[in-house]
C-alpha cells in the first residue's frame, strides 16, 4: 500500500514539474497590428519580422500579427499601444504626429528632399529628442524607422498635370491634420476617409482623388477606381515600428536586442520591395489601363510653400525645426 502511495505521489510530482517546464518554455507573445492589406509589402515585412524574432529567440519570443486594420484604425491601434492593450504597431511614421507635435513635420509636403535626407533626420539628435519625449510622455518606444516607403503620389479620376487641375476636387486624406492642411492649401476639398474605405469612396464618387505610397497602388487596386497617377512625389516618408515601452522594458535584454535587430532587418526588406515595385508595379498597372503623368513638381511645391511659416507660427512644430531639417546633409 505504501509503495502504491509513493508511486502516486511521485507521479503527481512528475506531472507538476512537467507542467512547470512547459510553462517555462511558453513564449512571450507580442500582438502586432497594422492597417495594410495582407499582401501589401508592409504586411509581408511584418511577417518577416515575426519569423526572424521567433527563430532567433529559439521560440522564446513570438509575434502574432494582425494586418488590415483587424485591431482598429491607425489611431485606435496607437492608443492601444499607449495603454498596453496592444503591444506593437507598424505603419507610416507620421501617424505619431497625433501624439507628438514635432512629427507634424513628417507630413509636410516637400519637407524632405529624398530618402537620404529623411533618414538623416531620423538618425539625428533632433529626432532622438522627439522620440524620447514620445517614450516618456506617451509610453511609446519606436524601435525601427528604416522602413523606407516609396514616394507618395497622386491618384485621380481626371488627369492632374498642375495645381490648377486640383482646384475644387474632392480629395481623400487620412485622419492626420497635416494632410488636410496641405491639400487644402493645394486648392482641393479634403475629406478624411479611413485607408481601408478609400477604394470604395473612389468607386462611389465620394472622393475624386487620393494620394498614397506608390507601393500600395497596385495591391490596394486604387488605379481601378481612378486611373490617372500623377508622379508628384510630394511626400518622402517611412514607416516605423513601435512598442509599448513598459512591455519592452520587461523583456530580457537579449530578447530586446533580437526584437530591435529583427525590426530593422525587416525594414531593409520592406525598403527593397519598395524599390522593386517602382518599375514592376508601374508596368502591371499600365497594362491594366493606368495612365502615368510625369509632372513638374516645382509648381506644387510653390503652392504649399507659404504653409511652412504659417504652421510654424501656429505651433504645429517647434520653432526653427523646419530650417534645422533643411540644413541637414
Amino acid at each position: 500500500m505504501r509503495r502504491r502511495f509513493g508511486f502516486i505521489a511521485m507521479l503527481a510530482l512528475a506531472v507538476v514539474f512537467a507542467g512547470q517546464a512547459v510553462y517555462a518554455q511558453s513564449p512571450i507573445v507580442l500582438k502586432l497590428g497594422n492597417i495594410q492589406a495582407p499582401t501589401q509589402s508592409a504586411s509581408l515585412a511584418c511577417e518577416r519580422m515575426a519569423k526572424l524574432v521567433f527563430e532567433r529567440s529559439n521560440g522564446r519570443l513570438k509575434i502574432e500579427f494582425f494586418p488590415a486594420s483587424q485591431l482598429g484604425n491607425a489611431i485606435t491601434q496607437i492608443e492601444g499601444v499607449m495603454m498596453g492593450t496592444q503591444d506593437m504597431f507598424q505603419d507610416a511614421a507620421e501617424w505619431m504626429s497625433q501624439f507628438e507635435k514635432d512629427y507634424n513635420i513628417l507630413a509636410m509636403a516637400f519637407a524632405f528632399r529624398d530618402q537620404n535626407h529623411l533618414q538623416a533626420f531620423f538618425n539625428s539628435p533632433l529626432n532622438a529628442g522627439i522620440k524620447e519625449r514620445l517614450r516618456k510622455d506617451r509610453g511609446i518606444r519606436i524601435i525601427a524607422e528604416n522602413w523606407n516607403r516609396a514616394p507618395r503620389d497622386l491618384v485621380s479620376k481626371k488627369p492632374v498635370n498642375s495645381p490648377a487641375d486640383l482646384q475644387g476636387i474632392k480629395m481623400r486624406v487620412p485622419e492626420i491634420e497635416m494632410y488636410l492642411l496641405v491639400w487644402k492649401a493645394m486648392g482641393t476639398q479634403p475629406t478624411q476617409v479611413a485607408w481601408g474605405e478609400t477604394y470604395l469612396a473612389l468607386m462611389q464618387g465620394l472622393v475624386d482623388a487620393m494620394e498614397g505610397p506608390f507601393d500600395t497602388l497596385l495591391s490596394m487596386k486604387f488605379f481601378e477606381a481612378a486611373q490617372n497617377i500623377s508622379m508628384t512625389h510630394h511626400l518622402i516618408s517611412a514607416s516605423s515600428v513601435c512598442i509599448n515601452d513598459a512591455k519592452f522594458s520587461k523583456l530580457p535584454k537579449d530578447l530586446q536586442d533580437i526584437l530591435v535587430a529583427s525590426a530593422k532587418e525587416a525594414g531593409d526588406y520592406f525598403t527593397q520591395m519598395g524599390i522593386e515595385s517602382m518599375t514592376k508595379d508601374r508596368k502591371e498597372m499600365e497594362s491594366k489601363g493606368a495612365k502615368f503623368i510625369e509632372v513638374d513638381r516645382k509648381p506644387f511645391q510653390a503652392k504649399v510653400a507659404p504653409l511652412v511659416k504659417e504652421l510654424e507660427d501656429k505651433g504645429k512644430w517647434s520653432p526653427g525645426l523646419y530650417q534645422k531639417i533643411q540644413d541637414l546633409k
